[in-house]
């Protein structure tokens, strides 16, 4: 008997006749035990409890008469926060999940699936449950652990191809191959190592290459963003700022695609609340401080600066991001003060003062701007 029967109670269920939720349940020492049951009936629901105490439900429906499993495997019950790395050590968090992966890897191994998937409790597991048996269906995105049987192989282009795919972890077994996306359960909670930042989604659904994956992502990195472009001259938005005294680039004339490689919104000096002018200039709304010109997509700003502002007095949007990263205008948005917008309530405002912004020379006033509550 392995550790994991030793330490843990398996809970088995079957449907009521009446479709409506399970019936008795029964208990049984060794999994093996209820999945036998489970053939016998075509479908079921295990339930069990880590040596934390935490419950998962395994959900099992049994597909036709050759028992394949569609989807075999759904944990329920756990909050993904068990996974978090904020709140419980890392090392307990990797237990965890090994423990998780290893059932997992159990289940597969007894009901031989076509697919099998695992989600957290409280993520949605939208978009990862195919339709149809394959080849006819395919799933929307990846959930961050998936086996895939034999039937996908033709699908993908081969074993050996989806052996190569970019996932964080690839494994292959007797009657398929393990994807797991990335180390921990929840991305919401953990602070998860994806691996390769390709998409092993587009490799896999999409048929594409991982030149053609790699090509694409340097092509991103590379296509500066800037959300404030989207607006029409006269709207609003908040922007977040630094000031060249406290990020210097390298170069004399601002480049952006440096900037966004170097730089991220942990180096704001403030947050403005500006207005798009009819010359791609951003103003602070209330005083009409020039802050910023708006940014091309190879990073370069658009224009001339107003003729009585030094370059040291243009101040440097964190909110202009690559194309890999970028933010939708939507998150800046703002025409009041009394609804502020997404960035403003994460970050917070800054008001300029009446009597001046460079008060102090180039020297940066971070220190002296009021917050807005």
């Amino acid at each position: 008997m392995s550790e994991t029967d030793r330490n843990q109670e398996f809970v088995f269920g079957t449907k009521k006749q009446s479709g409506s939720g399970y019936g008795d349940w029964e208990t049984a020492a060794e999994l093996q035990t209820l999945v036998e049951r489970i053939q016998s009936t075509g479908t079921g629901r295990i339930k069990f409890w880590s040596p934390e105490e935490y419950e998962f439900h395994l959900y099992v429906r049994l597909c036709g008469s050759d028992t394949r499993v569609s989807p075999p495997v759904w944990i329920w019950g756990p909050h993904a926060r068990m996974f978090s790395t904020d709140e419980f050590a890392r090392e307990r968090v990797e237990h965890r999940t090994e423990m998780l992966v290893d059932l997992f890897v159990r289940l597969v191994t007894l009901f031989e699936p076509w697919y099998a998937f695992t989600h957290a409790y409280d993520e949605q597991p939208s978009g990862i449950v195919p339709d149809d048996s394959p080849p006819e269906s395919g799933i929307e995105r990846l959930p961050w652990l998936s086996f895939f049987g034999s039937e996908w192989y033709d699908r993908f282009g081969g074993r050996d191809r989806l052996l190569a795919a970019p996932a964080w972890k690839v494994h292959s077994m007797d009657t398929g191959i393990l994807i797991r996306e990335h180390d921990f359960p929840t991305a919401n909670y953990a602070d998860i190592d994806r691996g390769s930042p390709l998409s092993t989604y587009e490799y896999l659904f999409e048929q594409r290459s991982l030149s053609e994956l790699r090509a694409e992502r340097q092509r991103k990195k590379n296509t500066v963003r800037d959300p404030f472009l989207e607006l029409e001259p006269g709207d609003r938005g908040c922007d977040i700022v630094a000031c060249k005294t406290h990020i210097s680039p390298d170069t004399t004339e601002d480049d952006y695609r440096e900037i966004t490689d170097r730089f991220d919104t942990n180096d704001r000096c403030y947050v403005l609340w500006v207005q798009r002018d009819e010359h791609d200039r951003l103003r602070e709304v209330d005083t009409g401080l020039f802050v910023r010109r708006l940014v091309d997509a190879t990073g370069t700003p658009i224009g001339d600066r107003p003729e009585h502002v030094p370059p040291e007095r243009e101040l440097i949007s964190l909110s202009v991001r690559n194309e890999l990263d970028s933010w939708p205008v939507e998150f800046f948005e703002m025409e009041t003060e009394d609804e502020p917008s997404t960035a403003g309530r994460v970050f917070g405002l800054h008001r300029v003062p009446a009597d001046g912004f460079w008060r102090h020379g180039d020297e940066c006033p971070r220190e002296l701007l009021e917050k807005t509550e």
